[in-house]
């Protein structure tokens, strides 16, 4: 019985790991995104500003 405690818990490890590989993935996407986001809306509110004390 303990050998097949041992290979569930090697697949169980395997699984959270992948899991946290593509949370870290994704974290780092989304991250990226948010950044252009912020630069784009920060370049649009200037412009707009800037038209408006014109």
């Amino acid at each position: 019985m303990d050998y097949y405690d041992e290979i569930k818990q090697e697949l169980i490890s395997n699984e959270i790991n992948k899991k946290i590989k593509d949370y870290g993935k994704n974290k780092y996407e989304l991250q990226k995104y948010y950044n252009v986001g912020k630069l784009l809306l920060e370049r649009y509110l200037k412009k707009l500003l800037t038209s408006f004390l014109k």
